[in-house]
């Protein structure tokens, strides 16, 4: 093994907190730079210095670097810490237990701040170079004119020593120290939050004002249209500036803004500002255009955290409480859609991540049954290897395993249809304990209710769950599931077990059959019916209604009279 490692070395650039692999580290030109892993810390930092050559790296206030961690699914996020002590083994050790995931350690680099850069960053905040100036300043007399030409913005003395009292050295914060579980309910811009802007009395903006980043610019402007129901329209939309006008710009009303980013220092400041709105809407509306979804997911994200059923009719109501509008059923339904793959993740990665679950559930509880069928994948004609696709999952828990040979021998199954991206269907099988409350006993996730996916549900529920003989399978009349019952080898026949057709399933058919809901409880008697008695009676009944409703009675039991009670002589129920 190789006594030295790679770095790559960050530095007057950027982190990044929320990308897509965690924490991120970005600058211009990073440095490639070869250490032995017995450095120093001091070391360490001459080493960096005389690399950069640049005279403010002399002083180096801290050096962070990047460390993978695992996370469900199989993914990798990158946290970041701080080198403290005098030796870099920390690192180093990290380095080593990762070396199949990294080639090369990335460190960022800070500064401490010195008269001579305070004087640098004046001479920036200030430049007057003409570069600079077309990208980022647009200077306006009091009038309102712009001034073509040269020209020079004085900075507000207060801004600029705002922006230097910032620049302190840096200090590990608690979050490089522990792990923060609470990480994930962070705002989605907790940037903007830092950004310590303060709104003078009337909530307007100002020339001067920063912010950290492009997002909490339009976060703000759309938050201000809003609040004072007015609209804007974008006049220039680029990576580096964002240009708004009034949408009634030059027919009453001058309200413009201008944010551009100041390069060298990576935050937003707002350039141009003409001042509050004048105009007044011309029609009163219930919605307005810039409350989109994104901007009400953020509003509704603590409701959907504490209750991720919450109805579509509550966030718009939320949201009439808070704007003072009322937005419409697709909007809000599409807002609550965002937040909840922002805290429970999209559908691929949630997909994804089954595997792992069902692995960690296993490994806390080794005696719960887990059963996977796969298939493999093909692009077109072509078999793609090293993936597999999922076909069946079966699953139990080992407290329903338990808690079934304390029911009565009764087991109820059916399948619903999943409603999202994925269709697939859920099958379920309960019981019923001896105070006729319902026990889940076991799940399936299969492509639907065919023979084959009920073959591979009941036979799992036969091995590893209903193992005891004398059982009643009570189920709809599906063919498919009639199908493996006679395939099942005996495992689902009498003497072992005894198929029986669900009542209040043969009632919903009637019911769909012949919109007849007055008869509904006549027909569920029927099938109650503890005597030949009181079934002829009832039977006469529902014929004296219509013969009709008799004779599709009458096809059911000539294929099989197993949803009648009257007739169950084996004496399951």
């Amino acid at each position: 093994m190789s006594d030295r490692v790679l770095l790559k070395v960050y530095y007057f650039g950027q982190i990044l907190l929320q990308t897509s692999e965690g924490v991120t580290f970005v600058c211009d030109n990073p440095l490639d730079v070869v250490i032995p892993f017995t450095i120093s810390f001091e070391e360490l930092k001459g080493v960096i210095c005389e690399e950069i050559h640049f005279e403010r790296a002399r002083r180096i206030s801290c050096i962070l670097y990047r460390y993978p961690i695992q996370v469900f699914g199989g993914f990798v996020s990158f946290k970041r810490n701080m080198l403290r002590t005098k030796r870099a083994c920390n690192m180093f050790s990290m380095y080593i237990e990762n070396r199949s995931q990294l080639s090369f350690i990335e460190l960022y680099v800070e500064f401490e701040q010195s008269e001579a850069d305070q004087n640098i960053l004046r001479k920036d905040y200030n430049s007057d170079s003409e570069e600079e100036f077309e990208s980022n300043y647009e200077f306006v007399r009091p009038d309102g004119d712009e001034v073509e030409g040269d020209g020079a913005m004085a900075p507000d003395v207060s801004d600029v020593a705002t922006a230097l009292a910032n620049d302190v050295p840096f200090e590990e914060p608690s979050f490089m120290r522990v792990l923060d579980l609470e990480a994930m309910h962070v705002s989605e811009f907790p940037d903007y939050i830092s950004a310590e802007i303060s709104f003078v009395a009337d909530g307007e903006f100002a020339v001067g004002m920063e912010f950290s980043f492009r997002e909490a610019v339009i976060k703000a402007i759309k938050e201000y249209t809003i609040r004072r129901s007015v609209d804007y329209r974008v006049y220039e939309s680029e990576p580096l500036t964002f240009y708004a006008k009034c949408t009634q710009y030059g027919s009453g009303c001058d309200w413009l803004i201008r944010v551009s980013m100041i390069s060298r220092k990576y935050y937003w400041v707002i350039r141009r500002y003409n001042g509050s709105h004048t105009c007044t809407r011309a029609t009163i509306s219930l919605d307005h255009s810039k409350l989109d979804s994104t901007t009400i997911a953020e509003a509704i994200k603590s409701l959907v955290e504490a209750d991720p059923a919450l109805k579509v009719k509550s966030v718009i109501a939320e949201v009439q409480l808070k704007f003072n509008y009322i937005v419409s059923y697709q909007k809000a339904w599409l807002a609550k859609q965002k937040v909840v793959k922002k805290i429970f993740g999209g559908w691929k990665a949630s997909y994804e991540a089954l595997p792992i679950w069902f692995e960690a559930m296993c490994h806390k509880e080794p005696s719960a049954v887990v059963h996977f069928e796969t298939m493999p994948a093909y692009q077109g004609d072509d078999l793609v290897t090293d993936i597999q696709v999922l076909h069946h999952i079966f699953w139990s828990y080992y407290p329903c395993i338990r808690a079934f040979r304390h029911c009565k021998p009764v087991v109820q199954v059916d399948g619903t249809h999943l409603y999202g991206k994925y269709k697939d269907c859920l099958l379920v099988a309960v019981s019923q304990d001896g105070n006729n409350n319902i026990v889940p006993i076991a799940f399936a996730i299969v492509e639907g209710e065919t023979s084959d996916a009920w073959h591979f549900f009941l036979s799992n529920l036969r091995q590893h769950v209903v193992t005891r003989d004398g059982v009643g399978l009570i189920s709809d009349r599906h063919e498919s599931i009639n199908a493996v019952v006679e395939r099942s080898n005996g495992a689902w026949s009498p003497p072992r077990a005894f198929h029986m057709f669900c009542i209040r399933h043969i009632e919903s058919n009637f019911l769909r059959k012949f919109k007849a809901p007055y008869l509904q409880k006549l027909v569920i008697n029927l099938g109650y019916s503890r005597t030949v008695r009181e079934y002829e009676v009832r039977y006469q009944r529902l014929r004296e209604r219509g013969e009709a409703y008799t004779d599709w009675l009458n096809r059911i039991s000539e294929n099989s009279t197993r949803w009648l009670l009257t007739v169950d002589i084996n004496g399951v129920i």
